[in-house]
C-alpha cells in the first residue's frame, strides 16, 4: 500500500501505520486524513492482519496536531466538512475489527492526542508531551475531540485540559487514563511489539466482538449497550474460535485461532 503522507507495512500479523511527515511534526492535513481513511479501509478487510500499530516518523513527534498552515489558508465556509472528515477517520479507528495500538513519542498535541485516544491501547514514552492547545489559536478541539476526551477521562479534567490549553507530561496523561501504558523512551518499541504480539494471538472473532461491545458502551445508552453486548457475545459463542479456545484450555495446549 503506497500513500503520500503515511507508510503502511506489516510483519507477520501486525501492521504498522507510520505518520510520515516528520518535517511538519506529522501534522494532520486533509491529505493525511484521506490517506488514513484509505489505508484503514484496506486493513479492515485483511484477514492476515490481527493488530494495527500507529506511530510517528522522526524523533520529535507522534503527531503534533493539525496542519495549522493549511487551516489558516482554508475558506471559513469549510470547517464543518473538515470536522466530519476527521471524525469519520477516528470512527474508523475505533471500529476497526483489529485492536489498534498508539505508540507515542514526542509531541501528541491537539489532533495528535485525539488520534491516540481513538486507539484501543495507548503506549507512551515517559518523555512524550500531551495537550489540547487549540484555545490559543482562537478555536477549540474539533473533529469530536471534546466529546471523546470527556467520555474517556470525565468532564471535570476534560474541561480543564481544553480550556487551559496547557501541555502536560506523559506521567500526567498516564494518571488521567489518556495513556494506558507508560514506559521509558528506550523501551517504547519493545513494549509496543510485546503487546501487539500478545493480542495477535487472540481470537480475531473475540477481539472484533469485544470492540463492538466496548464501542456500544461508549456510544449507546445503558439498555441498548447491554443488548449490543449480549448480541456480540452470542456471535463469539457460535464461532469456531470459541470451540477451539475452550478445547485448547481443556487439553492444556495453545489455541490455534483462525478467525472463523
Amino acid at each position: 500500500m503506497q500513500f503520500e503522507t503515511i507508510l503502511i507495512g506489516s510483519e507477520g500479523p501486525v501492521a504498522t501505520i507510520t505518520m510520515n511527515r516528520p518535517e511538519a511534526l506529522n501534522a494532520l492535513s486533509a491529505q493525511v486524513f484521506q490517506d488514513l481513511a484509505d489505508g484503514l479501509r484496506e486493513l479492515a478487510t485483511d484477514r492476515t492482519i490481527r493488530v494495527v500499530v500507529i506511530r510517528g516518523a522522526g524523533d520529535r513527534a507522534f503527531v503534533a496536531g493539525a496542519d495549522i498552515k493549511e487551516m489558516a489558508d482554508r475558506d471559513e465556509t469549510t470547517p464543518e466538512e473538515r470536522n466530519w472528515t476527521g471524525m469519520r477517520v477516528y470512527d474508523q479507528i475505533r471500529h476497526l475489527p483489529q485492536p489498534v495500538i498508539a505508540s507515542v513519542h514526542g509531541y501528541a498535541l491537539g489532533g495528535g492526542m485525539l488520534l491516540a485516544m481513538a486507539c484501543d491501547i495507548r503506549i507512551a514514552a515517559d518523555t512524550a508531551t500531551f495537550g489540547y492547545p487549540e484555545i490559543k489559536l482562537g478555536i477549540f478541539p474539533g473533529t469530536g475531540g471534546t466529546v471523546l476526551i470527556d467520555r474517556l477521562i470525565g468532564p471535570g479534567t476534560a474541561r480543564a485540559i481544553c480550556l487551559t490549553g496547557e501541555h502536560f507530561p506523559a506521567e500526567r496523561a498516564y494518571q488521567l487514563g489518556i495513556v494506558t501504558h507508560l514506559v521509558p523512551a528506550a523501551e517504547l518499541g519493545a513494549e509496543t511489539a510485546r503487546l501487539a504480539e500478545l493480542m495477535a494471538g487472540y481470537s480475531p472473532v473475540a477481539v472484533r466482538e469485544l470492540k463492538n461491545a466496548l464501542n456500544a458502551s461508549m456510544e449507546m445508552d445503558f439498555e441498548a449497550a447491554r443488548a449490543a453486548e449480549v448480541a456480540a457475545h452470542a456471535r463469539c459463542f457460535v464461532s469456531n474460535d470459541r470451540i477451539e479456545g475452550m478445547r485448547a484450555f481443556v487439553e492444556k495446549r495453545s489455541a490455534n485461532f483462525t478467525g472463523d
